[in-house]
């Protein structure tokens, strides 16, 4: 299993959802991603995300992105 720290996957969060701030926050389960929607995004209004799975988030994202998909 490979793994890689907080910066680093915030970082490619960001950079493969750019219309989205990332931060981390400490949780009941660990740490757990958050993913807020900013103005300019390709959707408006308020959209957050949390989950301490990055690839529930990744998912979730997308889903947000491309609803008729």
């Amino acid at each position: 299993m490979t793994t890689i720290s907080e910066s680093a996957m915030l970082g490619a969060l960001a950079s493969e959802f750019p219309g989205y701030a990332f931060s981390t926050q400490r949780t009941w389960e660990g740490v757990s991603l958050i993913a807020v929607r900013q103005k300019g995004s390709a959707r408006s209004g308020l959209y957050v995300v949390i989950t301490p799975d990055l690839d529930e988030m990744r998912r979730t994202l997308l889903e947000d992105e491309n609803p008729g998909r």
